[in-house]
């Protein structure tokens, strides 16, 4: 039984945390939940669309619960990397880092 979700699993596991809530809303269109949005990522797309059809309702199911749980977990800590790279020192010296020019 394991071996038949294999493909789902590793489609779940080429999306990085932070894309979960965009690759769900992917899989929502895919279901016909929602429209498709302009400007979606294409490998994005393309790993939500390479789930086997047998598969995708468990790898939208799981899909779901992981994007929740990286959304509590990210509201509980009121991190994110922005806010981490804004707190770093630099060299021990308590300079703050100074974005780069865009």
């Amino acid at each position: 039984m394991a071996t038949r979700y294999l493909e789902a699993m590793q489609c779940l596991n080429r999306i990085a945390p932070e894309r979960l809530a965009e690759a769900l809303k992917i899989a929502d269109a895919r279901v016909g939940l929602q429209s498709f949005q302009e400007g979606c990522d294409c490998g994005l797309m393309e790993t939500v669309f390479s789930v086997p059809e047998d598969q995708f309702r468990w790898f939208r199911l799981v899909l779901r619960k992981m994007a929740e749980k990286y959304e509590r977990h990210k509201v509980r800590s009121g991190t994110t990397l922005d806010n981490l790279r804004q707190q770093q020192v630099v060299g021990g010296t308590g300079i703050e880092p100074v974005a780069p020019p865009v």
